[in-house]
């Protein structure tokens, strides 16, 4: 199963990177983190939901059963956003995910960035500050990007680093990577 699934993963990640349109490789993106959720005992997802006023598209919405040997540490109700960028997503950016998440009465909410987010972890700049102050406000916002998801080999690997990425934000009160 592992050697399919990698192979799988890398596929979405090659088809993710190599297309003319941006569009497409986002959407190959979304496809690479649907396939994954997908994969986790006890996850079901809707992707590309409008509000019904038509101004906020969600990429992924997760109902978590909250299953032992899924994400029984994550909220019943999620949300993931994919930013397939060649540059790290800004703060902007992420305040209005935040916002997003807050709309649809979450507390998480997944940013799937490929190039991660600007600033510095450690002094808590840019779009890591954003990630602070949503904390503040009881907003959790777990940041995986492309590297991480190239090292999968696994369901269960995607499973313990959505697991770190949770434990992470509670330990250093901000989003973390690496």
């Amino acid at each position: 199963m592992s050697s399919l699934f990698q192979a799988r993963v890398g596929a979405y990640l090659r088809r993710a990177a190599n297309h003319a349109d941006s569009r497409i490789c986002g959407r190959h993106y979304e496809n690479l983190l649907a396939y994954l959720l997908e994969a986790v005992p006890g996850c079901q997802i809707e992707r590309n939901s409008l509000n019904s006023y038509g101004t906020e598209e969600v990429d992924i919405t997760v109902a978590n059963a909250r299953l032992p040997q899924g994400l029984p540490m994550l909220p019943d109700l999620f949300l993931i956003e994919c930013k397939n960028w060649s540059r790290p997503v800004d703060s902007t950016v992420l305040g209005y995910f935040v916002n997003v998440v807050v709309d649809r009465g979450c507390t998480l909410g997944v940013l799937a960035a490929a190039n991660g987010i600007t600033g510095n972890q450690e002094h808590r700049t840019r779009a890591h500050a954003i990630g602070a102050s949503a904390l503040v406000r009881g907003v959790r916002i777990l940041v995986v990007n492309k590297d991480d998801l190239e090292g999968l080999t696994c369901p269960q690997d995607f499973i313990k680093l959505l697991q770190d990425r949770n434990l992470k934000l509670t330990a250093h009160g901000t989003i973390f990577l690496g």
